[in-house]
């Protein structure tokens, strides 16, 4: 039937529009191509119990730069804004939890807390969990060069849907998903005053040096069940770094991470 129809047009016609089909095409594509946010929607809903509905927000949040078409919008319909607001609302919901939580502690420990809640790392290791990586929309390019599960995207993306949570659903809803993902772990992200967070050093230091991550690989474990002694190597990469023992993985870790830390002559 169309066909039949572009006959009766005049040729003048079908050379005007035929640029709009070719824009109309590639949305279509660009639309194909973006994940299914249901599955990840209801698993959120279940975790906070806040009803959401799929939005244009929820999928922005996840739209890389890469995969902007410059033909059909702007840098501004990537997940980019939504971070910057993300951002501002996360710092807003962790220093209230942070201030009624530790009424004792001075400015200068809160701040200091809160850089330990609110760092690359964390959100990242958070993200991952949650599994935002597996809805992230990505260029061809960016997809090759396998930048969906940085420290730094996964990061931003964390930042950017809560950013969409907040303008969809409100202070309370952002604030319930940043309690159940990330403030219910408070006590194993922030170290007790005595215990310096090596690990979390380390994990820094790696990415800003666009490292591979490091493994903490358990090479023995010594004595009887009650009375266990582990010993844990820090690998990154190929190469074997610090070992360290202790009676729990937890503390022999610490100490790994701790030995590796004075191999790369990183400041603690």
């Amino acid at each position: 039937m169309l066909l039949a129809l572009a006959d009766t047009m005049p040729p003048s016609f079908l050379k005007n529009i035929k640029p709009l089909f070719e824009l109309f095409k590639k949305w279509l594509q660009k639309e194909k191509e973006k994940p299914d946010l249901t599955r990840l929607l209801l698993q959120i809903q279940e975790l906070t119990g806040t009803i959401l509905h799929h939005s244009e927000l929820f999928e922005q949040a996840f739209i890389h730069s890469s995969a902007i078409n410059p033909d059909l919008e702007t840098r501004n319909s990537s997940y980019e804004r939504l971070e910057f607001l993300g951002d501002a609302v996360l710092e807003l919901i962790v220093s209230e939890f942070l201030y009624k939580n530790f009424p004792d502690h001075s400015e200068g420990k809160l701040t200091q807390i809160r850089a330990q809640l609110v760092n690359q790392t964390t959100l990242a290791l958070t993200s991952k969990e949650i599994g935002f990586g597996n809805y992230l929309h990505l260029g061809k390019g960016a997809e090759k060069d396998n930048i969906r599960n940085l420290h730094s995207i996964l990061c931003d993306i964390y930042e950017s849907f809560v950013g969409a949570l907040y303008l969809e659903n409100g202070y309370d809803a952002a604030w319930r998903f940043v309690h159940e993902t990330l403030l219910v772990k408070h006590h194993t992200v922030i170290p007790s005053p005595d215990t310096q967070n090596y690990k979390g050093l380390l994990y820094e230091f790696c990415q800003k040096g666009n490292k591979e991550d490091p493994e903490f690989v358990v090479t023995s474990e010594d004595g009887p069940d009650h009375n266990k002694e582990f010993t844990i190597t820090v690998i990154i990469g190929k190469q074997s770094y610090g070992s360290g023992v202790g009676k729990s993985k937890k503390e022999a870790s610490q100490i790994a991470a701790k030995k590796t830390l004075e191999m790369l002559d990183v400041s603690i």
